[in-house]
């Protein structure tokens, strides 16, 4: 999987997400695997970041690590800098960091996704024990792949 797919990937889990889910969404946790993908939504998501770097860490501890997840996605709600429903998507891979767009959230469903951008790591600094996690991933055999 290249970064590209793992973008588009975030995109079509994002759609599910939008059709699958009342509002507000859960957090949920998209993790390529290889064969499959994993798709874990956290009810109850703290507000706390130290609450929620704890959440991720369990998460990356527990699911990540025995499966040598070399990249990951984050699904969530926020609200934009005019007060506008987004819907982020928050995405990373192996030796790669971090890269977030974002979608508007209307009464008709999900907008178009805006192009990402790298991911600054104060941003979201609950994202990183996810990102640390596929940075300690072996390299995958595939030397085209996502974190190769």
């Amino acid at each position: 999987m290249t970064v590209d797919q793992l973008m588009l990937l975030m995109e079509e889990a994002a759609k599910n997400l939008v059709e699958r889910t009342d509002r507000p969404h859960p957090v949920t946790l998209v993790l390529p695997l290889e064969g499959s993908t994993k798709v874990t939504s956290l009810e109850g998501f703290p507000d706390d970041d130290d609450a929620r770097t704890d959440a991720m860490s369990v998460f990356a501890a527990t699911q990540m690590v025995p499966n040598n997840a070399a990249c990951f996605g984050v699904l969530a709600e926020a609200t934009g800098p005019d007060g506008e429903d987004l819907l982020l998507a928050v995405y990373g891979a192996r030796r790669r960091g971090g890269f977030i767009t974002a979608a508007l959230l209307t009464e008709e469903g999900l907008g178009e996704f805006a192009l990402p951008e790298p991911l600054e790591p104060t941003a979201m600094p609950f994202v990183q024990p996810l990102q640390h996690a596929a940075d300690m991933s072996e390299p995958p055999e595939d030397p085209g792949a996502v974190g190769a």
